[in-house]
């Protein structure tokens, strides 16, 4: 079958690629199946990720001490991801200053075996990275900067709390490490450091933890007792400021470990889905966005529609008319659904009308779900699938530095395409046009396979192109358009 190449001219509108076509040759023919002058919208690229918590042993692994069922569990849940059309997953791999994978830093995490520092027997952040990556899944490090623990809870020889209890505050029944503390900061940074230094991960991802909630008191301010590290430390500023410098000291000191580490890997965080709430931690998202110390911003929007005081629509307006150029991907309350307390999430039309309005907004570049676990449910489980019919390949983040890859050159034999190796590509994206039920010179673009594959067996009576992708996630032009018959 004959394929005329076209012009491609290319606009950006909302975060949507626009390509009109128009015949190199005006006395050639229009492409089989596709009008000339036919306008080709590309669908909007989103991060569609979800959070797998392990503190507690939420969602993953359920069993200690079974490595086998632990890599078996895990692999059910990249699965489900995976059948989801979901482009990222973002394990928690430090939830109590202990790890999920090897350390010479911080013991082993007592949720594997249920003694903390005891050898699981395997690496579960190795294969938890190799096994996303196997299934297109990007993988985030979700890392717990400051929390330590229950202080009822029995800590290995080995953690930094124990031979460090000068850097270890206990606010209401649970320690922390004190922010104020110049080596708590380096030491952070070094576990960053070694993770990035020794796993193909994709990002490291804060969560909303800083200080405790209750320790900014006007009346008790020094409840959370850092009165001495304060006083050396402090100088002229008040304990407020102070407090909050030393939280954003943290996030400048760690975007910075991680560009010097690697600055192909993304540095995210989690706040709550208010500033007003992050606030009360010390913690100001507009800070690290304005001075571009993050890659990406989380907030958790876990409220309907409606809801007093956090509005679901407001929240989400106030983020995307506030990013500072940042992208901010909303954080969505899968585990409020059917639970009785939430009677707004008691049927997925709640999460129905978040995601369309998430996917309305330029600024926000798509949505995380907490938590895993909560995607098990059939009828969550169902609506997503139906939701997310099509693959997307995530948004363009963090420090772009690899160059352009060109076009892919596509062939048409019988039903099946093929196109070149195209250097630089890391992998490539095949796009169906689906016509627009009311303006016939119009189609979508729906990416149906995202991988390193060359080829793609299509269907009867549908068009296709391929672009390639470079590993900062950057398309090329598009191929020529192929109809099959």
């Amino acid at each position: 079958m004959a394929v005329h190449i076209r012009k491609i001219l290319i606009a950006v509108f909302l975060g949507v690629f626009v390509w009109s076509c128009q015949d190199d040759d005006v006395s050639s023919e229009a492409e089989p199946g596709i009008p000339d002058q036919a306008e080709i919208v590309v669908a909007k690229k989103e991060v569609r990720a979800a959070w797998i918590s392990t503190v507690y042993n939420l969602d993953w692994p359920t069993t200690k001490g079974d490595v086998g069922a632990q890599k078996s569990e895990l692999i059910t849940i990249l699965n489900r991801l995976q059948a989801l059309n979901f482009n990222a997953v973002v394990l928690q791999v430090r939830p109590m200053a202990d790890a999920f994978y090897s350390s010479q830093l911080e013991p082993w995490s007592s949720y594997l075996t249920g003694v903390q520092g005891a050898d699981p027997g395997y690496d579960p952040l190795a294969f938890a990275v190799d096994e996303a990556h196997k299934r297109g899944l990007e993988l985030h490090a979700w890392l717990n900067p400051y929390r330590i623990g229950p202080a009822g809870l029995q800590l290995a020889s080995s953690h930094v709390a124990v031979s460090h209890p000068d850097w270890v505050v206990t606010f209401k029944d649970v320690r922390y490490f004190n922010p104020g503390i110049p080596e708590v900061r380096q030491h952070l940074k070094a576990v960053v450091r070694d993770l990035i230094s020794r796993y193909a991960i994709d990002a490291i991802h804060f969560d909303d933890y800083f200080y405790p909630s209750g320790a900014k008191s006007a009346s008790n301010p020094f409840g959370f007792d850092d009165q001495l590290s304060f006083a050396r430390y402090g100088g002229s500023k008040d304990i407020h400021t102070w407090r909050a410098d030393n939280v954003n000291a943290m996030v400048r000191e760690v975007y910075e470990t991680v560009r010097a580490a690697n600055p192909k890997v993304l540095f995210g965080i989690s706040p709550s889905g208010r500033r007003e709430n992050s606030l009360e931690l010390y913690a100001d998202p507009f800070v690290w966005m304005d001075n571009k110390w993050i890659d990406y911003l989380a907030p958790q929007v876990y409220w309907e529609f409606g809801h007093a005081t956090a509005d679901f629509a407001k929240q989400a307006a106030f983020w995307n008319g506030n990013s500072y150029g940042v992208p901010v991907m909303i954080g969505i309350a899968a585990y409020k659904y059917k639970d009785p307390s939430y009677p707004a999430f008691g049927t997925v039309s709640e999460f129905d009308r978040q995601l369309d309005l998430v996917g309305n907004y330029s600024k926000l570049y798509g949505c995380i779900f907490f938590r895993t676990k909560s995607l098990e449910n059939t009828e969550l489980f169902s609506f997503l699938k139906n939701k997310y019919k099509y693959q997307s390949l995530l948004p363009e983040m963090g420090k772009l530095t690899a160059a352009a890859v060109a076009a892919p050159a596509l062939t048409l034999n019988n039903k099946k395409m093929s196109w070149n190796t195209v250097s630089g590509a890391q992998k490539y994206v095949v796009y169906e046009l689906k016509n627009d039920a009311v303006l016939k010179n119009k189609f979508t673009a729906h990416a149906v396979q995202i991988n390193q594959e060359t080829q793609f067996a299509g269907t009867a009576g549908k068009s296709y192109f391929v672009t390639a992708v470079n590993e900062d996630n950057v398309e090329s032009a598009r191929s020529a358009v192929v109809s099959v018959e």
